[in-house]
């Protein structure tokens, strides 16, 4: 049986190598751990598919929107090529 632990989330930060994305999850068990900055560091290997469908269920489970993008002037969108 695989170990299962419980943790507050105190930082995350992720890094992209090849092709890849490697989620790095920080968190810490209890308060003094947080105090002697004991932090423990958690690495997911995902595809660029999971990190869109996981970012998805946060928004949702957290009844949030993403941001709306912002709308691309005219100079922008022309130099584009008609791309939206």
């Amino acid at each position: 049986m695989a170990n299962e632990g419980y943790g507050v989330l105190v930082g995350w930060r992720h890094e992209e190598v090849g092709g890849r994305l490697i989620l790095k999850i920080e968190s810490v068990r209890s308060l003094e751990q947080s105090e002697r900055h004991d932090i423990d560091t958690q690495h997911l290997v995902m595809s660029h598919n999971q990190a869109a469908v996981m970012a998805n269920y946060l928004f949702h489970i957290s009844r949030q929107s993403p941001p709306l993008m912002p709308k691309r002037g005219w100079l922008s969108r022309w130099f584009a090529g008609g791309r939206s």
